[in-house]
């Protein structure tokens, strides 16, 4: 693959969280299909993320490089796209696929080639003040990656929502967390994977086409594999009207979305205490 038909990505005046979280985003990118080559400065990048502070080094004539801008004022109307802080996993990753999408689109007219889509390239994020983190080239397939990552976690969830946002997300919580996931996006297919899959947790959105998520749980509990498996429904409705609805359904807790990071974390460690208890007692009773 021809660096002139990958996307090389720099970042400039950024702190090393912020390093932290667009690295953790890119690596779902490149495991998805993402074409990048190592850039070693803003001249040779085709994508710059840059501070509101180093606004200045933004050329205005450069047509070909796509600049995506963080910034402290919600009003910032700098480069090409813009996100503020604090960065949500969430917020950068919708607004680093239309920066990437702009990008691609930018390099394909200039050398009128296709970026492929399913070649995984090295991916690298420069930062300026430190030593680049390299994300090395992945030659296993999807199904290998998937058996090896499950084997790694303490951990297997499923994720059943019908937004690609909320699943990426998750995904991401989940892995900090030693954490693998599996998705469907209904309930309906949800149903199916169970008869195939014990998972330990199962996060579930209410509001789903076909049957929701209160008739999808109500479903789960009558397995006998899952009734006793923590179920986290996922809602934007914030009423206790629609908590009683998850409690009469079978749901262990409730989250509302979007789904605050430090909220998330702070119910899987209480999930993921109690699984490890769980099972530690089924064991000595054994």
């Amino acid at each position: 693959m021809s660096i002139e038909n990958s996307i090389g990505i720099y970042t400039v005046g950024l702190d090393p969280k912020e390093i932290a979280v667009f690295n953790r985003v890119i690596a779902f990118s490149v495991t998805h299909g993402l074409v990048q080559h190592e850039s070693t400065s803003a001249d040779s990048a085709n994508l710059i993320i840059l501070s509101e502070s180093e606004s200045a080094s933004i050329s205005k004539n450069d047509e070909n490089t796509v600049h995506l801008v963080i910034s402290n004022d919600v009003n910032c109307k700098l480069g090409d796209f813009q996100t503020t802080r604090p960065l949500l996993i969430t917020r950068v990753m919708k607004t680093l696929q239309q920066a990437i999408d702009l990008t691609a689109l930018k390099i394909e007219l200039k050398n009128n080639t296709p970026i492929k889509k399913d070649i995984i390239q090295p991916a690298i994020i420069e930062n300026t003040s430190s030593k680049p983190t390299v994300i090395e080239k992945s030659t296993q397939t999807h199904e290998e990656l998937s058996t090896q990552e499950t084997a790694q976690y303490n951990h297997h969830a499923l994720v059943i929502d019908d937004s690609a946002a909320i699943r990426k997300q998750l995904e991401l919580e989940l892995r900090d967390a030693n954490i693998s996931a599996d998705f469907a996006e209904s309930g309906e297919q949800a149903l199916e994977m169970i008869k195939e899959t014990q998972y330990d947790l199962v996060f579930l959105d209410i509001i789903m086409p076909g049957i929701d998520g209160y008739e999808t749980c109500k479903r789960m509990r009558d397995i006998t594999d899952y009734k006793k498996t923590p179920i986290i429904m996922l809602s934007g409705k914030t009423s206790p009207l629609d908590e009683v609805q998850g409690v009469i359904a079978g749901a262990t807790t409730y989250l509302t979305k979007p789904v605050k990071s430090d909220k998330l974390q702070e119910t899987l460690n209480r999930v993921t205490t109690w699984l490890e208890n769980f099972n530690t007692a089924v064991k000595e009773t054994a």
